[in-house]
């Protein structure tokens, strides 16, 4: 079994009483997360009976296990109070730091490609944790248009902005989607970039209505 995602938040349990922070901090969380899923596809790497760790804050940290769904859960320790109070700024170092601590935890039970892990922190770090991938890109010969779907997302946020080129030269780019930083909510909204009807369309994972987008032809052609 592949492993594909990790996870950081606070315990759903002992924080119950305090949704408004467990969704803050979920959210907060997400793009360091979604940077080491990304790496991992590519990495392929055999974790036997598990697909995702799951690094979860506790006051009283519990001791690793695997559950059954496929998932690892480790505790550390974590004080919500400080983690709020912590400076924007400051966050990118501070969840990495957590991660961290999770996965070297893990690690000790379940063996992790923690080396390969930790140079992903420290790579995102580097970049000053600007979290940018470029998703889909399509050429349309016919019509000499260069269009891409690019991605980024940081602890607020997650954007997709659609560039479309003319033999080279930039003449559209615009944010075209902004959901709250989290896979879940924006991974069916867009899949692909068609040419449809004299339309430039951005489509979804939808069935039914599946257009996110769409920039006419006309656009292009007046420029």
């Amino acid at each position: 079994m592949l492993l594909k995602n990790i996870f950081l938040y606070p315990d759903l349990v002992e924080f119950q009483n305090r949704p408004e922070d467990l969704s803050l901090i979920r959210y907060q969380t997400r793009y360091i997360g979604n940077y080491l899923s990304r790496n991992l596809a590519k990495l392929k790497f055999n974790a036997g009976g598990f697909n995702r760790v799951c690094v979860v804050g506790q006051s009283n940290p519990e001791k690793v296990y695997r559950n059954s769904s496929s998932a690892v859960s480790v505790g550390i320790h974590f004080d919500i109070d400080e983690c709020l109070k912590t400076g924007k700024q400051y966050l990118g170092d501070y969840y990495s730091k957590l991660y961290k601590l999770g996965l070297e935890e893990c690690n000790k039970v379940y063996k992790l490609p923690l080396s390969e892990l930790f140079f992903w922190l420290d790579e995102l770090k580097n970049l000053n944790y600007k979290n940018e991938w470029t998703f889909k890109e399509r050429t349309f010969k016919k019509n000499g248009l260069k269009c891409k779907l690019h991605c980024s997302i940081d602890l607020d946020k997650f954007e997709l902005r659609l560039i479309v080129s003319d033999k080279g030269n930039e003449i559209f780019n615009q944010i075209i989607l902004t959901t709250p930083p989290d896979e879940i909510i924006f991974y069916y909204k867009f899949k692909d970039i068609e040419l449809i009807n004299n339309n430039i369309v951005v489509i979804n994972r939808f069935h039914g209505d599946n257009i996110l987008f769409q920039l006419p032809l006309n656009f292009y052609q007046d420029k």
